[in-house]
């Protein structure tokens, strides 16, 4: 499916010819959906040894986004959970998710059992 499709633009959520539209956080954040699925990628992974998230430099993709981070991993990892908090927090009915990561997939799911 077309990310943020320049045909559309930012309106994708709300044109009727984005439907078939895949929405990053900046174009999604502060409107709210009946549903959304998310794909939690593998820039946000879980350790059950040490109990922690993490996000690995390589697998965050937006460059300008993590840019000046690569020496502060905490502060990279607090701005990719907070980017999930906002995706997860959009559907108003509910919200289908899938993850990249296993391991972070089980943490989640005993957290909601």
């Amino acid at each position: 499916m077309p990310w943020n499709s320049r045909n559309v633009g930012t309106t994708w959520a709300i044109d009727e010819d984005g439907i078939d539209q895949v929405g990053c956080v900046h174009t999604s954040q502060g409107l709210e959906f009946d549903y959304t699925g998310i794909i939690v990628g593998k820039d946000l992974q879980f350790n059950s040894k040490t109990n922690k998230y993490f996000t690995p430099w390589d697998e965050y993709k937006d460059f300008k986004g993590k840019q000046g981070l690569n020496q502060k991993p905490d502060e990279l990892n607090k701005l990719v959970r907070n980017i999930y908090r906002i995706l997860l927090t959009r559907g108003m009915k509910g919200c289908y998710v899938y993850f990249m990561d296993k391991e972070t997939e089980r943490y989640f799911r005993s957290r909601i059992e």
